[in-house]
């Protein structure tokens, strides 16, 4: 293939479905205890022990994760960051694709005030990872903010260094991502419907 490929609003879907894919992968099927021990809350090591905190944790992470991965896509390929309504494209495929498939695993179990408290903070975490401000510290001090109610300027500095950490992971992940996409000429592509 010859042609440069461009950027469009058919990458911009198939990149934010992409990115809700290794959201729902890095908030339940490669999740680490280890997060939470960072953000300072505690983790029960047996499975069915405290199942209602971890899944709300899991949902807020999987919150924080989207505004990262955002962040990471805007960054690495500047061409989503010039054009605004590509932006939007990704971003809202990442929120439709992220919240469908992480229904069975994590938002069925919520409450309605939890669900709601996931939406709210998802669009704090997509607003800063939109914006100038965005940083692995910026991402860890609104996170543990979310947790303890405090305001991010109270947060732990041993937390927010951990989380950090952590977050500087993930954005590595979804930057990887991002180029791969963007090196991929089928992420240009419309995916074709299946006949049944």
């Amino acid at each position: 293939m010859g042609d440069k490929l461009t950027v469009d609003k058919v990458f911009a879907d198939n990149l934010g479905t992409a990115i809700g894919g290794c959201v729902r992968d890095q908030s339940v099927t490669l999740f680490s205890s280890d997060i939470a021990r960072a953000a300072g809350v505690p983790w029960n090591p047996i499975p069915f022990f405290g199942r209602a905190e971890k899944t709300r944790f899991r949902a807020r992470w999987a919150a924080l994760l989207q505004g990262v991965g955002l962040w990471a896509a805007l960054t690495a390929i500047p061409e989503l960051a010039a054009e605004e309504k590509l932006s939007r494209k990704v971003s809202s495929q990442m929120q439709a694709y992220t919240d469908a498939i992480l229904k069975s695993p994590l938002l069925e179990a919520l409450s309605e005030t939890e669900v709601r408290d996931y939406t709210l903070l998802r669009q704090r975490f997509m607003r800063l990872g939109a914006s100038p401000e965005a940083s692995k510290d910026a991402f860890a001090r609104a996170f543990l903010s979310a947790l303890s109610g405090k305001s991010p300027a109270e947060t732990s500095l041993e937390h927010t260094r951990r989380l950090s950490e952590e977050i500087g992971a993930a954005y590595s992940l979804f930057t990887k991502l991002s180029n791969t996409c963007k090196a991929e000429p089928l992420s240009y592509e419309r995916a074709s419907k299946k006949k049944s």
